[in-house]
Parts: structure tokens; C-alpha cells; sequence
């Protein structure tokens, strides 16, 4: 278990009078820390900004968001030491998120009274823990009377906000199930689609998608009439050609090149036969013809060996295996234009391939095919110019230069039977694609109904809520009235002794209403109209008794109390100071207090108790005090900012701690003898912030002395000391009139506002003239006993008689 403390305080950001904030180095809080701040300083916003925290920890924001976001702008970082372990190691920063640090912070402030006891108002805030009713029970009754009229026009009025919002959330039901049944019916039979699953929870997840992702329906269909034949179409059958077998080319043609120009090498031609390749072509032939033949069948004359020698010289094996591979050209020339013909034949016709692909398929055929034609007319040409050298191989037929034997080009339709297989091993999935356009075309066609529907339901929900929400106020309301948790008996004997210290009377008792009420009676009766320190005395026994030992669970707690003692209820202030003392100080269940407060008198008696106490125990005490400074920020403008320092206690320190006059009486005068030629307006606006506050204190303080019959008419004891004085200068006169008229407590004026600078020196100085006047033999002891410079404070003012 931790015991960690506030050390210092890092940073804060962000939080009202706090911007981008951090204190002076030398400030580092004890176990117990004193700190005096005048009304403007920053020292409550201080405390509102640690009550923020805790309550960040414990989720208690009753303000909403507003305040929680508030709280996690200010950016607060502390920094926190365990006293029981070594500084060096165990100094941690804490932040907003350090949740079991702030669950133990407590804080007592204006803000926990108003949020935890409810007085006289009848609308005022609630407590946690007991309720504190100021009116008979009667009251609380009257309201509740309110309350159910209110409840019952308000559940009248959410039974027909939930009747709207039911029709409205079923139009958006229907439409999903209307576009749902349109998908189904267009694509029923699809391979993958389950007509039966598909329905209006699909459809209405699709539109919510495509509330955040608009593109999501970018894909749907143009022609889903297409689409939707497409999607439960089967896949088409493989097509299979046979592969082509190859074919001559430039080989061919190179090969038919060298036959034209080759030559037959004989010693003996038949000079009859030499050009003249059809005589040739016919003797060959009747050679064969008149073997072992004596005579000429064509014409019956004697064939004589020398004649058959000679046409043999000439017909001799050059010649014929000339002729046999020009033959086997010839027919290969043949088979090859045969292979490709048997090929273009074999070509599927244009509906076995894909709708998409018939029209390549349509193109690949026709430019195959006028290849093949030219291929066929080179080969021919090529064959008649063999078979002339064949009949004439003494001859040399030339082909023309350009012609080129180039076999048709097959890829186009490779390509297309390829592209046809791919589709039917795709075409699952192209056919879900199909039906996801179709679902998509659907689907967006009703997105705009779809919003429009959707938009008039949350409307109708909204409002439902809306009264729903007020019917469930209107019962905690009623409730809270009724039966509040908590038994306040124990409470109401505790209060009652403890106001009875506090107040140093006992006029007010609590007593038990029933087992959920008690009330409040002054002398017998209902105590109505209860005083702001008589409401700060019960919140403060009430926050008390919240953070003793036997009432936490966990760590002990760090206390944080702001302004214990109203500035209109002074009477109770010892009281209240020796009852925090007493808790705080003569016990040790709290493991840090921050004592914070504008009454300068309850600073002074603790700064004295707590001096006292060092004398003879280590009590780990530290006094600060906190004033507003002036920075510039800007040609004639200023930002405010708090200045936490410490409280010394020197000698001239402990002077000013006589007394709150003393105090007031030093902080004024110095604001006045101080003033320097060269003073920037940053620095006289630092000085005098709060000056008109405290010199109306201090006015106060001198003219109860010296009408002691006037005190609290502020406005007519200071006309009545003016009046006494005759040889009063009239321009002090007149000054300490204007200032009594812009700042009287008492007429409406704000003594928290600023002096103007131009008249703020003039103006409390001659205050002090006044005071001298009435009283130069005090004045001038007060300037002695307090280090001050007479002359500086007075200025040229020529002492005269006092009555003093």
C-alpha cells in the first residue's frame, strides 16, 4: 500500500487562471501545508482542480463532459515522494491517469457543500450520503405530488414516441426486406447464392458499410439483366485443337532455292532434249517404257545400243537424284499447306468460346486464315518453279526476290483458346462477382430511401430517449424523496455535538425524521434560513466524518480543505480552526493536509500553533502564500497568472503575523511607499491587484477602533471620521470619497477589481493621510513597528494636530 505525498507540483497546462503554469523552484509541500491567498489569487481554482481529479478517479462528474474535459485539458502533473522510503527512489510523477493516488485525495470547498447538503432550497443539491432537509417533511411531499404529474404527462408522451419510433423501424425493416426479396428473386439459381439465407440483415449491414465507406458500391452493375444471366450460368466446355505440326518456312524457301540453282554435271547431253523439258519429261518416261525392246513402239525403228547409251549418259544418277529431292520438296511444300489448312478447319466455331471472346476469336480465324492464303500462293509458286526445274534440270527457274514462305501465326488463337480455358476456371468466381454487381445495383438503388428512413427513425429514437430519460429522472427524483439510502440517525447525534463545538452554541439539533430524514431545529423549531458558516460548519463536519480512518477503505487519504471560515461568518472561525486541528494535527489518519484560506487571522493562528508546535515536535510544516502576478502579453495587455511562494519567517516576516491590521496594514503601505519610477505597468498591476480589498479590510479594522459604535456600517462610520475632521485637506477628502464610492463593500461596489494605475498611488495614499489625520501617533507607530518609511508613505503632507 502506498502513503505517497504531494511534493511539488510540476505543470498544469490548462485550467482557467492556470495557463502553462508551474511554481517557483523552492516550493516543496510538507506533511502539513499552510496556505493564505487573498480572494482572485487562484487558490480555490486550485482546489477545484484537485477535486476534479478525484473525482476523474472515482467517475463522479455530475456536470458531464463539459467538466471531465475540462479537468483532462489542465494537464496537471505532481510529483509525489513516499517519506517512509528514500527520496531518491521512490519521487514518481503523477498524472491525471494515476487512478489510486487520487481515489485518496479529499477536498472540502465550496463545491462539495453545494453537491452534498441540501438546506432550505428547495431544488438544491443532493448528499451521497445523508440528506439534510431544512422544511417539514410535508414539502418534500408537495414535491413529489409535482414530480408524478410531471412523470405521468411524460410517460404518456414516451408511450407515443415509442409507438413513432416502432412504425419509423419498421419502414427501414421493410425496405431491407423489399430489396432483400428483389436480389433474391433476380438471382435465384446462382451457383454459391442461397436464396433461402439471403434477407433484409444483409442488406441493411451492406447500406451501414456504405454509410462509412461510400465507394463500397462503386462496383455495382449497368446491365444487371447481363449480370444476373451471367451469375447462374455454367461454366462452358474446354475446347481442345489438336497442335499443328510444323511448317516449312524460310528453310523451305532457301532449300527451293538451292534445287533451282543447281546443275547436272554429264560429259554427254542429248542436244535434242536440252531445253525442251517436255521432250525430256516423255523420253525419261519411254525409256522405262522400252526396256529389253528392240524397236520404237511410238514409231517402230531400230533402237541400237548406241542410241540407248547416249539417252542413258544423259538421264544419268545426278539427274535423277536431282529430280528425287525436288519431289521430296514438293510434297513436304504439300503437307505442310495441308497441316495448316487441317488446323484453320479444326477451329472451334465462335459460340464454343465466351460471349466476351468471340469476337477475338472471329478476328484470329480471319487473319489466320488470309496468312494461310498467302502462305498456300508462295508455296505454289514455289512448286511450279521445282517442278519446271524437275522436267529441265539443266534449266534455272528463278522465284521472285521478295517472296517469303511464312506459316500462319497460330498465337492469336493460342491466346483466345487460353483466355477461354481461364474463364472456365474462373468462372465461379466471376459469376459471384456478377451477382455481388447485381446485389450492389439493389441495394444501392434504395441507399438514398435507405438514409432517409433510417435518418426519420433515429429522429423518432432520439426523442424516445429523450423522454425516457426524463421519466427515469423524474423516478430517481421521486425516489431520492421517497427513500434515500443511509441511515441518518448516527449522523444526526454527530452533527449535533460537533456544530455544538464548532459554533460555540447549541441552538441547532438534528434529530431522525424517519429511517431516511432528519431535519434541522433551531430552539425548538424548523431552522430555516440557515447561515453560510452555519451550512461551511455542517458540509465541514459532514467531510470530516467522510475521511476518518473507520469510514475509507485503503490508503489514508490526502486532505485538501479551502476556505473552512466564510468572510461573513467570522464568529465560528476559532472554532472551526481548533476542530481541523484537532483532526488533523493531534491525529495522523490524513498522511498530508493542505490547509488553504483568504481569512488572514486563521492563517496567523496556525502559523503560530504550528511554529509553537516545532518548538518541541517535529510537526513537517510549510506556510506559502499565494498572490496573482501580471505578465505581458502584448502592447497594453496582461495575462494573470498565480504565484505560489513560500511564507517566510524571518523577523520582519513574524512582524506582519501580530495581527490580520498588522498584515493588511503592511501590504497596503508597501503598495504605496514601494512604487518606483521605472515600474512597468506589469509590475504595478502586480502590486495592486488586490490592494482595494485589503485597504477596505484595513479601513474597517482602524475605524472600529475609532468608532467602535459604527462597526459594520463601513459607508457611515468613514463619513462620520471625515466629518470629525476639520483640518481634513480637501483633496484627501475627496480622494478617500471617490474611493469609498467606487468600492464600498456595502453600495454595490467590487473590491476585488484592480485600481486604475494611474490613480491607484494617489488614491491609497491618501488613505493614509486620513488615517494620520485621525491618528498621526499611530500611524507612525505602525510605520516603525512594520520597517515602513514614513515620508514615502505620506508624501508632502504636513503633519498636523491628531486627536489621537
Amino acid at each position: 500500500m502506498t502513503k505517497a505525498l504531494i511534493r511539488k507540483i510540476k505543470k498544469i497546462d490548462n485550467y482557467r487562471i492556470f495557463q502553462n503554469w508551474k511554481p517557483s523552484g523552492n516550493v516543496e509541500f510538507a506533511r502539513v501545508n499552510l496556505i493564505y491567498g487573498q480572494n482572485g489569487s487562484g487558490k480555490s481554482t486550485l482546489a477545484s482542480l484537485m477535486q476534479g481529479c478525484a473525482k476523474y478517479a472515482n467517475e463522479q462528474f455530475t456536470d458531464g463532459e463539459n467538466e471531465r474535459a475540462e479537468i483532462v485539458g489542465a494537464g496537471l502533473q505532481l510529483q509525489a515522494c513516499d517519506p517512509s522510503s528514500s527520496p531518491a527512489s521512490e519521487i514518481s510523477t503523477i498524472s491525471l491517469d494515476d487512478r489510486d493516488f487520487w481515489g485518496r485525495v479529499r477536498v472540502f470547498n465550496k463545491d462539495f457543500v453545494r453537491r452534498n447538503l441540501r438546506f432550505d432550497e428547495p431544488d438544491g443539491p443532493q448528499p451521497q450520503a445523508l440528506l439534510t432537509v431544512g422544511e417539514r417533511v410535508a414539502e418534500a411531499e408537495k414535491r413529489i405530488e409535482v414530480l408524478d404529474s410531471e412523470r405521468k404527462t411524460a410517460q404518456h408522451d414516451l408511450e407515443i414516441a415509442e409507438s413513432a419510433y416502432k412504425n419509423a423501424k419498421k419502414n427501414v425493416s421493410d425496405l431491407g426486406t423489399k430489396v432483400a426479396k428483389e436480389i433474391g428473386d433476380r438471382l435465384s439459381g446462382a451457383p454459391g447464392f442461397n436464396q433461402r439465407s439471403y434477407n433484409r440483415t444483409k442488406v441493411e449491414a451492406l447500406l451501414k458499410r456504405f454509410e462509412g465507406i461510400p465507394t463500397i458500391l462503386d462496383d455495382a452493375s449497368a446491365a444487371p439483366s447481363t449480370d444476373s444471366v451471367f451469375a447462374k450460368s455454367r461454366a462452358l466446355q474446354p475446347i481442345q485443337i489438336q497442335p499443328r505440326n510444323t511448317l516449312l518456312e524460310q528453310n523451305g524457301l532457301d532449300g527451293a532455292r538451292q534445287l533451282l540453282a543447281a546443275s547436272i554435271v554429264s560429259n554427254r547431253h542429248v542436244g535434242e532434249l536440252v531445253g525442251h523439258p517436255d521432250r525430256s519429261r516423255w523420253v525419261q518416261e519411254g525409256i522405262g517404257l522400252h526396256e529389253r525392246l528392240e524397236e520404237c513402239l511410238f514409231c517402230g525403228g531400230g533402237l541400237t545400243s548406241d542410241r540407248r547409251d547416249a539417252l542413258n549418259a544423259h538421264f544419268d544418277e545426278s539427274f535423277k537424284n536431282l529430280q528425287a529431292r525436288i519431289d521430296d520438296l514438293i510434297e513436304r511444300l504439300e503437307v505442310s499447306v495441308k497441316a495448316s489448312k487441317t488446323y484453320l478447319d479444326a477451329l472451334p466455331d465462335d459460340s464454343k468460346v465466351y460471349e466476351d471472346l468471340r469476337e477475338d476469336l472471329r478476328k484470329a480465324r480471319q487473319t489466320y486464315a488470309t496468312e494461310h492464303g498467302d502462305y498456300l500462293k508462295a508455296a505454289e509458286t514455289i512448286s511450279v518453279a521445282l517442278k519446271e526445274k524437275k522436267d529441265n534440270p539443266f534449266s534455272s527457274p528463278a522465284l521472285p526476290s521478295d517472296l517469303a514462305l511464312v506459316a500462319p501465326s497460330s498465337a492469336a488463337l493460342e491466346k483466345v483458346i487460353k483466355d477461354h480455358q481461364s474463364k472456365i476456371e474462373d468462372h465461379e468466381n466471376e459469376a459471384k462477382k456478377a451477382a455481388t454487381r447485381v446485389e450492389h445495383y439493389y441495394v444501392k438503388n434504395a441507399a438514398d430511401e435507405y438514409v432517409r428512413l433510417k435518418n426519420e427513425a433515429e429522429s423518432k429514437h432520439a426523442a424516445r430517449n429523450e423522454l425516457e430519460a426524463q421519466v427515469n429522472k423524474l423516478n430517481e427524483q421521486i425516489a431520492a424523496l421517497q427513500n434515500v439510502e443511509g441511515d441518518p440517525i448516527p449522523g444526526a447525534t454527530e452533527l449535533t455535538e460537533g456544530l455544538r463545538r464548532l459554533l460555540g452554541r447549541d441552538e441547532l439539533k438534528f434529530s431522525a425524521q424517519d429511517s431516511n430524514h432528519y431535519t434541522i431545529k433551531r430552539e425548538g423549531s424548523p431552522a430555516t434560513h440557515l447561515s453560510e458558516g452555519e451550512q461551511t460548519a455542517i458540509a465541514l463536519l459532514y467531510f470530516l466524518s467522510s475521511v476518518r480512518e473507520d469510514k475509507i477503505s485503503g490508503d489514508p487519504p490526502i486532505v485538501i480543505i479551502d476556505d473552512p471560515v466564510s468572510s461573513l461568518d467570522n464568529e465560528i472561525l476559532f472554532g472551526v480552526s481548533a476542530h481541523i486541528w484537532s483532526e488533523f494535527i493531534d491525529n495522523t489518519y490524513a498522511s498530508q493536509l493542505f490547509l488553504m484560506t483568504h481569512n488572514f487571522e486563521l492563517f496567523r493562528q496556525w502559523l503560530i500553533q504550528l511554529e509553537a508546535r516545532q518548538q518541541y515536535e517535529d510537526c513537517n510544516y510549510a506556510a506559502y502564500e499565494m498572490t496573482p502576478v501580471y505578465a505581458p502579453r502584448g502592447r497594453d495587455e496582461f495575462l494573470r497568472k498565480p504565484r505560489l511562494a513560500r511564507w517566510e519567517t524571518d523577523k520582519d516576516r513574524t512582524k506582519v503575523l501580530r495581527s490580520e491590521y498588522h498584515f493588511l496594514f503592511s501590504k497596503v503601505a508597501h503598495a504605496v511607499a514601494d512604487r518606483r519610477e521605472d515600474e512597468t505597468k506589469a509590475d504595478q498591476l502586480m502590486e495592486l491587484a488586490l490592494i482595494p480589498n485589503a485597504a477596505r479590510r484595513m479601513l474597517e479594522a482602524f475605524l472600529s477602533f475609532r468608532c467602535p459604535n459604527r462597526v459594520g456600517s463601513f459607508h457611515v462610520a468613514l463619513e462620520e471620521v471625515m466629518n470629525s475632521a476639520p483640518n481634513l485637506d480637501m483633496t484627501v477628502r475627496t480622494r478617500v470619497e471617490k474611493y469609498l464610492h467606487a468600492y464600498s463593500h456595502f453600495d454595490g461596489g467590487n473590491f476585488s477589481q484592480p485600481l486604475r494605475l494611474n490613480e491607484a498611488t494617489t488614491v491609497l495614499r491618501s488613505l493614509f493621510q486620513l488615517m494620520y489625520c485621525l491618528d498621526s501617533r499611530h500611524v507612525s507607530s505602525m510605520c516603525e513597528a512594520l520597517s515602513i518609511e514614513e515620508h514615502k508613505l505620506l508624501g508632502m503632507l504636513t503633519p498636523v494636530a491628531s486627536k489621537g
